[in-house]
């Protein structure tokens, strides 16, 4: 994000005209519009170039957006940011947008990490445990390495919960590298 303020604005215009009730279906359909516009370079290009008559690209946006059956203030919203010459910060508008509606709603979100998939009643477990560590509703988005070994590595915010098999084997290994070190220098 380029220049966050911007982006907070849109959002915020749009988070604020909804009730909460609304806020996951938008976030949605604004994540959604976002793709379109970042999966199509043609598309892209034909919204942001200042060469093709704003009516034109206008006619264009609404044909995409209709064909993609997007709710009407997600489709008003982008046609503002078409109409502003802001068309290229719709990712990040959806991006605030969801981090809005997830403070509004005492929502977080965690990526979690595991060696293998895990079992609906281990993601439940996992669930409750960030709940109860974070004090809010946790949407859990997920993420399957091997390389971890076992355990699970959990980024909640700016907070890293690691308790892979892979870190904790490092620090036996630094452990028993620190006695090493130790029991040379006492004799």
């Amino acid at each position: 994000m380029k220049n966050y303020l911007i982006d907070e604005r849109y959002a915020k215009a749009l988070c604020s005209a909804l009730e909460d009730a609304e806020l996951d279906e938008i976030c949605d359909t604004l994540a959604a519009a976002a793709d379109l516009y970042e999966s199509s370079e043609a598309l892209r290009n034909v919204l942001s170039s200042p060469a093709i008559e704003l009516d034109k690209r206008r006619d264009v946006l609404r044909q995409v957006l209709t064909g993609a059956a997007l709710d009407e203030r997600v489709q008003r919203l982008v046609e503002v940011l078409l109409a502003r010459g802001r068309i290229a910060i719709l990712p990040d508008v959806a991006t605030v947008f969801r981090m809005l509606a997830d403070a509004r709603l005492n929502r977080t979100r965690a990526n979690v990490t595991t060696a293998k998939e895990t079992t609906a009643e281990q993601e439940e477990r996992l669930k409750q445990a960030l709940q109860a560590w974070s004090g809010k509703d946790v949407k859990i988005e997920r993420d399957v390495n091997p390389d971890i070994l076992g355990g699970v590595v959990a980024r909640v915010g700016g907070t890293v919960i690691d308790g892979s098999v892979r870190t904790r084997i490092e620090q036996l290994r630094e452990y028993a590298l620190a006695y090493d070190i130790r029991a040379q220098d006492a004799s």
